[in-house]
């Protein structure tokens, strides 16, 4: 693998000064810059929308994105006859977005909103989305019930099924209210069941990096026709779920997204919706009765600690946001 490996970075003009294993890849320090070194048949069902994807973007100038770049004969995957394939990608000098700091949220929001803006109807029709979230959201409350009762008639409960039994109540509530407000806004209602627009999918500090000439978007992976609010709405959990739900960096965090895209009074109270839903609850739970029963990890039973310490700002910063509409 090494060998087609060299070979493949042989098809290149670069010269490869050094290199890291990175990101199941490897990282290659060139002399053109940094590039990315990835085996084909990890991306291959995606490769092609990935590309589109990032070829729009450049044309609307947002040029700092992980593109794939041509070998020596213009081809993006070179092929060997064994039936390896690589494909080479732009890459980026710089540091992960710190999530702590109020400056690296507002460039990672302000970012997120000129990738939505320039990511808007890309399809001419709109495109029937995968799933529907309001039917997402039945399943998990149904899989809440059931871990509940599974729990509930155990005899010998450990510490993780008390903490979890003690709070499923104020849980499932907040899940079947947030299922009821989805199903009546009227946001979901427009957005919910096709889409024109495109969405990153996993857009997280983890996927950007943040270098002298700006934001860099990286991994589109999970890049999807969709509601874009969703992608905002996974960036905004997970910053806030790290800062503790602090009002000022979540103000920070809206107001700079709303610099590129403003958003109106119905996709407000979607994003107020997706963030009320317990998914981190949720999560905890599927892992659970997925999992060995006889054995729970301290980091879950931290973690559903931690999940229900912060409801009470959690709760606050979202009453906070519906008075700021």
């Amino acid at each position: 693998m090494e060998d087609k490996q060299e070979l493949t970075i042989e098809k290149y003009n670069f010269q490869v000064k050094n290199r890291y294993r990175a990101r199941g890849a490897v990282l290659l320090d060139t002399s053109e810059g940094p590039r990315l070194l990835r085996e084909y048949d990890q991306i291959k069902s995606h490769f092609a929308f990935e590309n589109q994807i990032k070829a729009h973007l450049a044309e609307q100038g947002m040029e700092m994105t992980d593109q794939a770049l041509p070998n020596r004969e213009g081809e993006l995957v070179t092929e060997w006859e064994s039936g390896e394939k690589y494909v080479v990608y732009q890459w980026f000098y710089g540091e992960d977005c710190d999530y702590r700091s109020r400056q690296g949220l507002s460039q990672a929001a302000k970012n997120l909103g000129c990738l939505h803006r320039n990511l808007k109807e890309m399809s001419k029709e709109p495109v029937k989305l995968e799933e529907c979230l309001l039917t997402r959201y039945e399943r998990h409350n149904r899989e809440l019930k059931r871990v509940y009762g599974y729990m509930k008639e155990k005899k010998r409960k450990n510490e993780f099924e008390l903490n979890a039994l003690e709070c499923f109540h104020e849980f499932y509530e907040k899940a079947e209210t947030a299922g009821k407000r989805l199903a009546a806004s009227s946001y979901f209602q427009k957005n919910g069941v096709a889409s024109r627009d495109v969405c990153h999918g996993e857009y997280n500090y983890h996927n950007l990096i943040l270098t002298k000439k700006g934001v860099a978007t990286t991994n589109f992976e999970r890049a999807a026709y969709g509601m874009q609010l969703l992608d905002l709405a996974y960036f905004f959990r997970k910053v806030m779920e790290k800062n503790g739900w602090n009002i000022e960096k979540g103000r920070a965090v809206l107001a700079s997204y709303q610099s590129e895209l403003p958003l109106e009074a119905e996709a407000y109270e979607f994003l107020s919706i997706v963030l009320s839903y317990p998914i981190k609850y949720w999560k905890l739970l599927n892992q659970y009765i997925n999992g060995k029963k006889s054995w729970i990890s301290n980091k879950n039973m931290e973690k559903l600690i931690g999940v229900r310490e912060q409801e009470a700002a959690k709760a606050e910063f979202l009453r906070e946001m519906a008075a700021g509409q």
